[in-house]
């Protein structure tokens, strides 16, 4: 499964990469939204001992996916903005890549859209798009509660989805749903991630569970690994 997270997050080095670079935008007299991006922290530390850091090491994973998701519109939101009939956009360009980015208001909070213009590389395969939607999704103003929507380059495909809530507390949970490029699941992550650091993340692969890791505040943790039947236990282990 860490292999298809490899995959994923090549949608989110480039709108960080064109983020980067030269922004183009107009002043607005209306203040545009701040948010702040919400964060898996997961485990805090991994097992350097390979055969007991499967756990550890896969839930960082996931958390670094959920996380250079909910950030990858930072970049975007600095600087000024044009703003009309409440969506403020941001553009950026870098060597004849063009991204958009709007935030549009509701009752609720914002519609996010990251739309891409122009030509990369993407595994020695060279792809052109235009008014590609890359990202979608939306977020509440306090960004406790929120869905996002990544699609495979050049396609409406969805490639991952993320939802997430945050109760009172201060936990969060969340679902990181992965597809194949037919768009059928090839995964799932469902997340707890607690104020007090601890959690718990189930693995699928395809609809089946997989695997149970679960963590507690001082970062130590234990997970089961079963077969992609779900019904062999394959490993376990621990970590501290």
């Amino acid at each position: 499964m860490l292999k298809n997270l490899t995959r994923v997050t090549l949608v989110l080095m480039l709108a960080v990469l064109v983020a980067s670079c030269s922004k183009s935008s107009t002043s607005s007299n209306n203040t545009p939204p701040t948010l702040t991006a919400p964060t898996f922290a997961g485990p805090s530390s991994t097992s350097p001992t390979a055969d007991t850091s499967f756990g550890a090491q896969t839930a960082v994973s996931v958390a670094g996916l959920f996380n250079a998701t909910s950030a990858s519109y930072l970049g975007f939101m600095t600087g000024t903005s044009t703003q009309n009939n409440g969506t403020w956009t941001w553009t950026a360009t870098n060597n004849g890549t063009t991204a958009t980015w709007t935030a549009t208001a509701g009752s609720s909070g914002y519609d996010w859209k990251l739309v891409v213009s122009g030509t990369w590389s993407s595994n020695g395969t060279n792809v052109t798009v235009s008014n590609w939607t890359a990202i979608s999704g939306h977020e509440s103003s306090d960004g406790k509660n929120g869905n996002w929507t990544a699609y495979f380059p050049g396609t409406t495909l969805v490639e991952f989805t993320i939802t997430w809530t945050t109760d009172a507390g201060g936990n969060m949970s969340g679902t990181i749903v992965l597809n194949d490029d037919t768009g059928a699941q090839q995964g799932k992550y469902v997340f707890t991630d607690n104020k007090d650091k601890s959690g718990e993340l189930v693995v699928y692969t395809g609809t089946v569970e997989t695997a149970d890791i679960v963590w507690l505040s001082n970062g130590s943790g234990h997970y089961t690994e079963w077969d992609d039947t779900g019904t062999n236990v394959i490993a376990t282990g621990t970590w501290s």
